[in-house]
């Protein structure tokens, strides 16, 4: 069996003078190194997995690094808060997951649209709440976005991660392999209640 390693070696050698070339990288990328860098994502932090009945997540330009708390966690429900334009990166997300259409739902935010996400946000909690405990990933949102959500989720008193990677500029792709869970603590937990 080939390792990571060695794939991702393939992968930066190949070709990416023309449109086609490119699109045959990417393919590989999404099809080669994802899962092996998800499989690998999800034996390092097994001990850290806790049981969400949903989570949110926010997408960036960039669905694979959306994928990893999800291929993680195994939630029942996922909800996406992105742009209209990024519809096609949610069908690589839902593809790369195996997501069925009733355990995904994609909610589109208008630039900043803070108060839609906030309404949103609780009212799906309010959904999953009755059901179990929910999470979400702020890895792919902007920083108004990001820091918006983390403050609903403080309200809501709902577990906030992040996924940082190394980015490789040249490839225009993070360093599958290099992912980090980064886990947020609660206000609560750290400053507790006076």
């Amino acid at each position: 069996m080939i390792s990571l390693t060695d794939k991702k070696e393939i992968w930066r050698n190949m070709p990416e003078d023309t449109p086609e070339q490119q699109l045959w990288a990417d393919n590989y990328y999404d099809a080669e190194l994802m899962p092996m860098a998800q499989a690998h994502f999800k034996n390092h932090y097994a001990a850290e997995k806790k049981d969400y009945y949903g989570i949110f997540l926010l997408m960036g330009s960039a669905w694979e690094l959306s994928t990893f708390t999800v291929s993680l966690f195994e939630p029942q429900n996922v909800h996406i808060f992105c742009r209209k334009e990024q519809a096609l990166q949610v069908k690589l997300l839902q593809k790369n997951l195996g997501l069925d259409e009733g355990s995904l739902c994609c909610t589109y935010i208008q630039g900043e649209d803070v108060s839609s996400l906030y309404r949103v946000m609780k009212k799906q909690h309010d959904i999953w709440d009755s059901v179990g405990r929910s999470a979400i990933d702020i890895t792919g949102g902007t920083a108004t976005i990001a820091a918006a959500a983390a403050m609903a989720a403080t309200y809501l008193d709902i577990d906030v991660y992040r996924i940082e990677s190394q980015y490789l500029a040249k490839y225009h792709h993070h360093d599958p392999g290099t992912e980090k869970l980064c886990a947020i603590p609660s206000v609560q937990s750290v400053i507790g209640e006076e």
